[in-house]
């Protein structure tokens, strides 16, 4: 039986796109749950200011760690294939993981060392330097966890990388929650993220190990300098883009910081606040994160082998699906606004609620842009990757500028919907001059979050509107991808028979 398991684990066998769809939704649904309990036990714990500061000091991981390692990780998405074509695929691993391995250790002592300095720029207090040493240390485990992440995304091994984020769930939620309960404080929260995701991450690595190891090497060894040259030059556009858009993401909160004229309590208070109006669309936003990466790899395989029609037609489908999938939901969470902020949240965050239906429509935004920046990717037009994210950052701290000193805490959300929404369109077109066939349903439904602006029932009635379209019409989906559909729901529906079969046979015995 061991062996029968070391050999299943040596082969690296992917998961199909519909398994690994069908498995991504159900594993997300209660995972997101899990961390929605605990974000609400947050909100309920923590003090306004202290929310504020985790959240800023998440923002800081986030940002910190992929450009951290320069990018190198973002290339196993469209790499792996390629170099598993030509039979080095361990060898690409293995390099990889060593120059992953020296940068974070050199990048967590740095973040260390100058911790009291860090704290100034991020938290806008330098007696925050305590906090800054604990997200420092988190750094290294973060790393591991998204690193491990998109290996194994690469690999196609998507059933792995769910119980690895579902393990990272349940024991951040676990450690945070037990030690909140007699010290509720950011340094506590951070901590808890940073041995969470460390324990995650080595867990997926003693798995992944023996199969990695185990890898054929059937192609020529390639040149330490023509590797690196190919890698870091599409890492550098990664890095790039990685850095532009987590500035991106992270702009609104630390402009309410620096640039709104406030204190820093005051400042993190709204942080907090504004935390408050996320619980629900970040949950979003990492649902489409991961959605986008698992994509990315089918692409790739696509790609590579010579079927790019058929890759655009996927990414097609992908962005009509995750569109009407992400405002339906949207919707029925903005009619649960009240109760979420009168009930659930005890009335402590109120003015979050006035603010989440704009961010609800720039995080559904944001979700399409995670899946659709995948064609610039598998084009290798990397350059142009960044090209969204600079017209997004420089519009967001226009706005933000703008409006923060008149409107506050709705002027920096308002600010930052609109240019989410900017650089979906901008990305949309760049795919389109790169040979993306985009038709008018992808533009229909790129727009259709707009309507979560006006509120729960408009954006109710949108959702409605674009899912009977899809359904019912050929406005969205085409007669091919309405096929399409078909065929993956089949598919889908014909593995979890097998399961289903293979589960009542094996209580029988």
């Amino acid at each position: 039986m061991a062996l029968s398991a070391a050999s299943r684990r040596s082969s690296l066998t992917a998961d199909p796109l519909a398994l690994s769809v069908a498995i991504l939704v159900a594993a997300s649904l209660l995972q997101r749950a899990i961390g929605f309990g605990r974000s609400v036990l947050f909100c309920r714990w923590l003090s306004p200011a202290a929310l504020g500061e985790w959240d800023v000091a998440q923002s800081f991981l986030l940002l910190a760690a992929p450009l951290a390692v320069l990018g190198v990780p973002g290339t196993f998405g469209r790499y792996a294939e390629h170099y598993r074509a030509q039979g080095q695929l361990r060898t690409f691993v293995r390099r990889t993981a060593w120059w992953t391995a020296g940068c974070s250790a050199l990048a967590v002592a740095a973040a260390t060392f100058w911790s009291r300095q860090l704290a100034g720029y991020v938290f806008g207090d330098a007696a925050a330097g305590p906090l800054m040493r604990t997200t420092a240390w988190a750094l290294g485990g973060v790393i591991l966890l998204h690193t491990m992440t998109s290996l194994l995304t690469a690999l196609r091994m998507y059933r792995v990388v769910t119980v690895m984020n579902f393990a990272h769930s349940l024991l951040f939620a676990g450690l945070a929650l037990a030690w909140a309960t007699a010290a509720p404080t950011s340094n506590v929260v951070a901590a808890s993220y940073g041995i969470a995701s460390l324990l995650a991450g080595l867990g997926a690595w003693a798995w992944a190990a023996p199969a990695l190891r185990s890898l054929p090497c059937d192609g020529p060894v390639p040149a330490p300098g023509s590797f690196w040259s190919k890698l870091l030059r599409f890492a550098l556009f990664v890095w790039l883009a990685n850095l532009l858009g987590q500035l991106f993401a992270i702009a609104d909160r630390y402009m309410i910081v620096h640039c709104s004229g406030m204190d820093a309590d005051e400042a993190l208070q709204q942080v907090g606040i504004y935390h408050s109006s996320r619980l629900i669309p970040v949950m979003v936003v990492s649902f489409a994160e991961l959605l986008g990466g698992l994509v990315m790899p089918y692409l790739s395989h696509e790609w590579e082998n010579g079927r790019r029609e058929q890759a655009s037609r996927r990414l097609n489908l992908a962005i009509k699906l995750t569109a009407a999938g992400m405002l339906a939901f949207s919707a029925a969470v903005l009619v649960c606004g009240p109760f979420l902020f009168e009930v659930v949240l005890d009335e402590r965050y109120a003015d979050g609620l006035a603010v989440m239906p704009w961010t609800m429509a720039g995080c559904v935004w944001y979700g399409i842009f995670c899946v659709a920046q995948n064609y610039l990717w598998c084009a290798e037009r990397n350059k142009l990757a960044t090209v969204p994210f600079a017209v997004g950052l420089a519009l967001n701290v226009a706005l933000n500028l703008l409006l923060l000193p008149v409107w506050g805490l709705y002027g920096a959300v308002f600010a930052t919907a609109c240019a989410t929404g900017a650089c979906l369109a901008v990305l949309l077109l760049l795919n389109r001059l790169h040979g993306q066939h985009l038709d008018a349903g992808c533009w229909i439904a790129a727009a259709a979050p707009l309507a979560l602006a006006a509120g729960a029932w408009s954006g109710v009635a949108a959702a409605a509107a674009l899912i009977v379209a899809c359904l019912a019409t050929g406005w969205v989906l085409n007669a091919q991808e309405q096929q399409d559909l078909r065929l993956l729901a089949a598919g889908a529906s014909e593995r979890l028979g097998r399961l289903r079969w293979r589960g009542r046979a094996a209580a029988g015995a």
